[in-house]
């Protein structure tokens, strides 16, 4: 109900009720078992905080939000780190408050996640990778579903502040290409063991248990949009379209065919870049 508050209420509560919740969930420990009562807590507060209307009223407060998000979303569960990237979007988009300092912090937990991308494909992608607890959360900075939303993140940065994002964005991108360039040790193993006999491998490896998590970890190289970002090597550009080579067949599983159209426009998008340049040598 807090988003059918009236605006008088609003005035007298929020600007006591806000810096409340963020110290609560600053001071508390972060829960990554969805049957506990801390991690309920939690996640109420943190909705609570997701769903208050931006109007004027919140504008002062714009600020201490922005920045409890970003602590929140380095140090929490990744159903919280989701919804901190939500809260962010909005908030840039209602305020478009942003400032050197914000950007840098983002950037700095988006490379940390970015990092930590290869070891949670060998840690859940393997072969030999135990099945997931679905009531156990991974922490926000080692999740593909946080790399998703922190991707729509930088997509609004570099939408409403071009000029202050693009520096921060370019230091990203080697990572974003390592990251690019990932395949699940399962998958790979699946696809040399065909390609070897001369078949052209399609689909999930029947040797990955995590199959949700392998959902997540093609939907986060499909969103990621630093691709959107001016890129400055041929060989960068070929890297990518070589990756998506690999993946475009993959599109056919269920759970990713809604993605395919954005695929197939930067695919296109790539491959015409890569002929002009070669046109040009």
């Amino acid at each position: 109900m807090i988003d059918t508050v009236r605006d008088a209420e609003s005035a007298r509560v929020l600007p006591h009720m806000i810096p409340a919740l963020l110290e609560i969930l600053r001071s508390g420990e972060a829960a990554f078992h969805k049957d506990s009562l801390d991690y309920q807590f939690r996640r109420v507060l943190l909705e609570i905080l997701h769903r208050i209307p931006l109007s004027d009223i919140v504008r002062p407060q714009a600020l201490p939000l922005f920045t409890g998000m970003l602590y929140l979303l380095r140090h929490d569960n990744e159903e919280n780190g989701v919804t901190c990237c939500k809260t962010i979007i909005d908030l840039l988009r209602t305020f478009r408050t942003l400032t050197e300092d914000l950007v840098s912090e983002f950037m700095g937990i988006l490379q940390d996640v970015l990092r930590n991308m290869k070891g949670l494909v060998d840690e859940v992608l393997s072969e030999n990778s135990p099945q997931l607890d679905p009531n156990t959360l991974l922490p926000s900075t080692r999740s593909f579903k946080v790399l998703v939303e922190m991707g729509m993140v930088v997509v609004n940065f570099s939408q409403s502040h071009r000029a202050l994002v693009t520096p921060a964005v370019q230091t990203t991108l080697p990572l974003n290409f390592e990251v690019l360039a990932l395949e699940s040790p399962a998958q790979k193993r699946a696809r040399e063991d065909f390609e070897a006999m001369g078949g052209y491998w399609a689909g999930i490896a029947p040797t990955i248990t995590n199959t949700h998590a392998y959902a997540d970890f093609v939907t986060a190289q499909i969103k990621a949009r630093l691709l959107t970002q001016p890129l400055r090597s041929l060989s960068n550009y070929c890297l990518i379209v070589c990756r998506w080579c690999r993946i475009l067949p993959i599109l056919c599983e269920p759970w990713v065919s809604r993605w395919i159209h954005m695929v197939i426009h930067w695919f296109c998008r790539l491959c015409e870049y890569c002929r002009t340049v070669l046109q040009v040598l």
